[in-house]
């Protein structure tokens, strides 16, 4: 099947309310890329760096959501499709500066810890992705890293980063850069966008019009891992939304920041909503990865 995009114009970019559902819903259908004659890793190239000995579940969710659109040893049994590197320590900086180089979006946190050295690496991972300029997604241990050292991510460059916290994770952020403002998610910058993750999903960008919610299709039943697998979907859409060129003007990276996070979003929400039906209160995280095909063709089409 061959997508045509539909580029918004300028005009269409800066009216007001230009992202309502439908449009938003449009979009992300255009943006997943055409497999014809697409060699390996050229629809796109997503690492997730996460994982240690107490959580080594939380960076697979994430990837293998990726993928299907010294934990490494561990993560490796689970899957053969996916390419693990045993390097998250400070001894193998110049190893992961190289992996980095070669990723199209980078998705950090999932699992990574909380010690020390770990938080340390997180935030140096964060200077690395902000000197390369890559896109980047940060979630879970990454948010608690952040939160440490808000100013790490301050006038991130363009393609800009995603935050993916839920309520207690936004709150520690808003905590930390002490803010009153109702638009704290503009402390980083204009590149840098807000999934706030909960029974209902908000999305903030510094482009107000480009904000949205999202209530329904999902479950009440919220499964350990669920974050982990929106984390990979957004980076996989996000890595797409870029491609995609939606916008001709100065806001087209917070169209694409928007279309994404409202992707990954329908896409979590479908995933678990398939699931629950299945499993009930007995659904796990694994359950979801299961409905990864039918929710995405369900939503997308392809």
């Amino acid at each position: 099947m061959v997508c045509t995009l539909q580029i918004l114009t300028t005009d269409e970019c800066i009216k007001e309310g230009i992202l309502s559902k439908e449009k938003l819903t449009a979009l992300s259908k255009q943006i997943i890329p055409d497999l014809y004659k697409k060699s390996k890793g050229e629809v796109g190239r997503i690492g997730v760096l996460g994982g240690s000995d107490e959580f080594s579940g939380a960076p697979y969710f994430g990837a293998l959501t990726s993928l299907r659109e010294t934990a490494a040893p561990i993560i490796k049994g689970y899957s053969p499709d996916l390419i693990v590197y045993p390097y998250l320590s400070k001894h193998y900086a110049s190893k992961i500066s190289r992996i980095l180089e070669k990723l199209d979006v980078v998705v950090v946190g999932p699992g990574f810890g909380r010690e020390v050295e770990q938080i340390a690496l997180i935030q140096d991972i964060i200077e690395t992705c902000k000197s390369l300029k890559k896109p980047l997604v940060v979630d879970a241990d990454g948010l608690y890293a952040l939160s440490t050292n808000v100013s790490v991510l301050l006038n991130y460059p363009k393609p800009g980063a995603i935050l993916t916290p839920n309520r207690r994770e936004a709150a520690k952020l808003i905590e930390a850069i002490n803010s009153n403002n109702t638009h704290w998610y503009n402390y980083w910058g204009g590149n840098v966008s807000v999934l706030v993750k909960g029974y209902e999903d908000t999305f903030y960008t510094s482009v107000n019009k480009f904000n949205w919610s999202l209530l329904g299709g999902g479950s009440d039943r919220r499964t350990a891992g669920q974050g982990d697998i929106l984390a990979g979907a957004m980076g996989t859409f996000y890595n797409w939304a870029l491609k995609a060129n939606l916008c001709d003007n100065e806001n087209s990276l917070q169209v694409a920041q928007s279309v994404a996070a409202y992707a990954a979003s329908k896409f979590t929400r479908t995933c678990n909503a398939h699931a629950f039906a299945e499993n009930g209160r007995n659904m796990i995280a694994s359950d979801m990865l299961h409905k990864i095909h039918s929710s995405f063709e369900e939503l997308f089409g392809v």
